[in-house]
């Protein structure tokens, strides 16, 4: 798992970039702010710091080396960070919020390339904190412009780049090319409740869970990775809420009718993590992460095929009887009965 400090970056600093042109007036620097790996459907979200020391803004672009889904763009605000309390259009930023400008006039995105056109003019205080709000505007001559790129399917397992570039009214230009970010295999799918006397069978390749009858009237039983159980004991264990493999010694199924006879009974293997609190499935910091390489480095071969009495915040590695998938389940929430859980999917 990878464990990564993000850095901020202030919406009004002047950068001495990787720019093109190095002799140029006008100059840019950039930064990746996402840290998570780049999965499809997820969005990277960058900040593109541009500055002139003559003439304004004018435009910017951003072009990926493969289209990016709908919601890929730059937004039409940039921020800063207000030292004192602060009220603007009614809103009230205390000291040390980020307060949104308008920077941007419009934007558009096509196919794979995104165009921002800048404002001509912006209130002072984003340039000069110490000038009070609604008293100036001056020419808009340096600005941190975020732009998301949501990953689309066709990325999936490649290497994705970008080129942002921005000119200004005197007519110059600057670039900056990114490295090749590697977009992962992995599929993902966040809080989806299971409940132990209904919709309590679980597909690792589907993602989905089902009820019994879902199972018979779709034909799925091949594709039934666990069984979700919940009962407090069962005989000398402490069982709780539980994943069974459908082809477990049947002394661990606490409900012994929840697997019929003709069912196919799949052995999963499973090892319970009780520290593997992977952000984009918690959908909160810290900013741990498990990624392709956890996938293909994952040993379950002395692993069980249950695990009993999860909580909040645990979870399990899993792979497929059929060798097809790796899979992380990431418990979200618990209630009586009740079990609502993320994944995430590798293809092996």
């Amino acid at each position: 798992m990878k464990r990564i400090n993000i850095l901020l970056l202030s919406a009004i600093c002047f950068f001495i970039s990787c720019s093109d042109d190095n002799e140029s007036l006008l100059k840019n620097d950039l930064i990746k702010k996402t840290t998570a790996p780049a999965i499809v459907g997820e969005k990277i979200d960058f900040a593109y710091a541009i500055g002139t020391l003559s003439g304004k803004l004018t435009t910017a672009q951003a072009e990926a080396s493969i289209a990016g889904n709908d919601g890929t763009g730059f937004e039409r605000y940039s921020y800063y960070t207000t030292f004192n309390e602060i009220t603007i259009d009614g809103t009230r930023y205390p000291g040390g919020s980020e307060v949104p400008v308008k920077t941007v006039k419009e934007t558009s995105t096509s196919g794979a390339v995104s165009t921002a056109t800048l404002e001509d003019k912006v209130d002072e205080v984003y340039m000069k904190p110490s000038v009070p709000h609604g008293t100036n505007m001056v020419d808009l001559i340096a600005a941190t412009l975020r732009y998301s790129y949501v990953v689309p399917a066709e990325a999936k397992g490649k290497k994705v780049s970008f080129v942002f570039s921005a000119k200004s009214s005197t007519g110059e230009n600057v670039s900056y090319t990114t490295p090749e970010y590697t977009v992962s295999k992995m599929d993902m799918k966040r809080l989806i409740t299971m409940t132990t006397a209904d919709v309590c069978y679980f597909s690792i390749e589907n993602m989905a869970a089902y009820t019994r009858e879902e199972v018979n009237s779709q034909n799925l039983s091949d594709k039934i990775d666990f069984v979700y159980i919940h009962q407090a004991k069962f005989g000398d264990f402490d069982y709780g809420h539980a994943f069974i493999s459908p082809g477990t010694n049947p002394k661990y199924i606490a409900t012994q009718d929840v697997i019929p006879g003709n069912w196919t009974k799949n052995s999963t293997k499973m090892e319970k993590r009780t520290d593997v609190r992977d952000a984009q499935l918690k959908g909160s910091i810290p900013n741990v992460y498990i990624d392709d390489i956890d996938f293909q480095t994952l040993q379950l071969d002395q692993a069980y095929d249950f695990v009993l009495n999860f909580v909040t915040d645990e979870g399990a590695f899993m792979k497929t009887a059929n060798g097809k998938y790796a899979a992380y389940i990431y418990v979200n929430r618990l209630a009586t009965g009740t079990i609502t859980l993320s994944i995430k999917r590798y293809p092996l």
